[in-house]
C-alpha cells in the first residue's frame, strides 16, 4: 500500500531487538550498530525526524516487549508514518504475528515498512518473500530452543548449575559456570539463619533487617551492577518481603548443592515454568562452599514445617437459614461463617463484600445468635396472634396456601 502524501516523511519509529535467543554476539548486531544503520538509511529515505524503539535482551518468540509495544502505541495514536527494522526477524520470531502486522497492522495505519537487510520496502509494492522469511524466522527461534534444551540438559546432568546464583553467592570470576560465596549478602543470609533458629518469624526477620538498613536482594543486585531478570521488586530498598525470607530460609544451595531441573516449560513460545517434581530433579551435594551447614539448615527447615498453621479441619453443618437470607442494599445471599478462632461464633455476611470485589458498600453482617432471636421472637408474637384469632389466622393461611399454588401453577 501506498503512503498517503500527507503521511509520508513524518516521524519514523527505528525499531532494534537484540537477545541471546538470535544467537548475535557480533558488533555488528549491537544495538549500537542497529541504530546506526536505521539511522542512515532513514535520512537517505527523507525521513529527518526519528524516534527510537529498543528491547534489548528480550526473546523475539514474545510480542510483550516494552519497546515494541511502545511503538504499536505510538502506531495507533498516529505519530508514526514508517516503521525501519534491520530485518524482519527484529519484529519478531513467530510468524503469525509478524505476518498480521505487515499484512494488516501496518496497512491499516498506512505505514511504511522498511527492512534493510532483507530488502523489503512496502512502499515500493509486496514482496513475495517476507512470508517465508517470517515462517524460516520462527523455525531458527525453535531450532535455537531446541539446541539450548540439548546444551542445558548435558550440563545440567553433569552438575553445572543452570540458575542464577542465589542471593549470598556470585559468579566464580575464573570459572562463571560455578559460584563462589559473596562475603557481603552471605553474612546476611547467616544472621537470617540465626533469627530463625532463635524462633523469630518471618516477618520478624524482615523487619529486623530493615530498621538496620539492609538492601533487599533485587537492590542489592542493582548496586552491584547484576542484571537478574524477573527482579523488577517496587518495594523500597530496606523493605523486606516475607516471602524473600521465606525463600532463603528453604534454599539447599545454601549448603553447598546444585539443584538442576526445577521447572520446565511446555514450549519455546511459554515463558511461564512450570515447577518439576522432587523425582525429575538432578541434585548434587557439595559442589560449591556452602554458606550454611547442613545440621543448621535441616534444623531450620524442621522449624518451619513445625511452625506452619494448619487450616482448621471444622465440619459446620449449614444454618437452617442458609441460602434464604438477601442483602438489603445488593439483593446478594448473606453467606454462612463461622469465627476462625472461635467455632461458636457464627454469622452471616454479604457475599458481594466479603469476595474482594467489593460490589457492595458494607459487609451487612449478623450473627446467627441473634438472628435466631429475632426469629424465635417472631414465631412466639405469631404463635399468640393465632391463639387469640384462630379464624382470622386459619383464613389468612389458606389464603396464602392459594396465592402460592396459583404463582407455581
Amino acid at each position: 500500500m501506498k503512503l498517503s502524501d500527507n503521511h509520508k516523511f513524518g516521524t519514523a519509529a527505528l525499531y532494534c531487538r537484540l537477545s541471546r535467543d538470535d544467537n548475535m554476539d557480533t558488533e555488528s548486531n549491537s544495538i549500537q550498530n542497529q541504530k546506526k544503520l536505521l539511522q542512515k538509511v532513514a535520512r537517505e529515505k527523507g525521513y529527518t525526524d526519528t524516534l527510537f524503539f529498543v528491547d534489548d535482551g528480550i526473546t523475539g518468540t514474545t510480542m510483550k516487549r516494552p519497546g515494541f509495544q511502545k511503538m504499536l502505541t505510538a502506531i495507533e495514536a498516529g505519530y508514526i508514518s514508517a516503521v525501519f527494522v534491520k530485518d524482519l526477524s527484529r519484529l519478531g520470531r513467530n510468524y503469525i504475528e509478524v505476518g498480521k502486522l505487515t499484512e494488516e497492522f501496518f496497512p491499516q495505519y498506512d505505514v511504511r515498512l522498511v527492512a534493510v537487510s532483507d530488502g523489503v520496502d512496502s512502499d515500493e509494492g509486496d514482496n513475495e518473500f517476507t512470508p517465508f522469511r517470517n515462517i524460516m524466522n520462527e523455525w531458527y527461534a525453535k531450532d535455537i530452543s531446541k539446541k539450548r534444551k540439548i546444551v542445558n540438559k548435558m550440563k545440567g546432568n553433569a552438575g553445572i548449575p543452570l540458575s542464577q546464583p542465589p542471593y549470598g553467592y556470585m559468579k566464580n570470576p575464573d570459572d562463571p559456570r560455578f559460584w563462589v560465596i559473596d562475603p557481603e549478602a552471605a553474612d546476611v543470609v547467616r544472621r537470617i539463619y540465626d533469627m530463625a533458629l532463635e524462633g523469630y518469624g518471618l516477618a520478624e526477620i524482615a523487619n529486623s533487617l530493615g530498621e538496620d538498613g539492609i538492601v533487599n536482594p533485587t537492590y542489592y543486585w542493582r548496586s552491584k551492577g547484576v542484571n537478574r531478570s524477573g527482579s523488577k521488586s517496587t518495594l523500597e530498598p530496606t523493605k523486606w518481603g516475607h516471602t524473600t525470607v521465606k525463600k532463603i530460609l528453604t534454599l539447599q544451595e545454601y549448603c553447598g548443592d546444585v539443584i538442576n531441573f526445577k521447572s520446565y516449560s511446555k514450549s519455546y513460545k511459554m515463558k511461564r515454568r512450570i515447577e518439576n517434581p522432587e523425582e525429575n530433579r538432578a541434585i548434587f551435594l557439595n559442589v560449591h562452599e556452602p554458606i550454611i551447614d547442613r545440621v543448621t539448615w535441616e534444623k531450620v527447615q524442621a522449624m518451619q514445617k513445625g511452625t506452619r498453621r494448619k487450616k482448621p479441619t471444622v465440619t459446620q453443618e449449614p444454618s437452617v437459614f442458609s441460602g434464604r437470607l438477601k442483602c438489603p442494599e445488593c439483593g446478594g445471599n448473606l453467606n454462612f461463617h463461622f469465627n476462625q478462632k472461635n467455632h461458636d461464633i457464627k454469622f452471616f455476611s454479604c457475599q458481594n463484600h466479603n469476595s474482594g470485589l467489593r460490589k457492595c458498600s458494607a459487609t451487612h453482617y449478623i450473627r446467627l445468635d441473634f438472628l435466631e432471636q429475632v426469629v424465635l421472637y417472631e414465631v412466639n408474637r405469631l404463635a399468640a396472634f393465632a391463639n387469640e384469632y384462630e379464624r382470622d389466622f386459619v383464613k389468612a393461611m389458606l389464603g396464602r396456601s392459594a396465592e402460592v399454588a396459583e404463582n407455581d401453577g
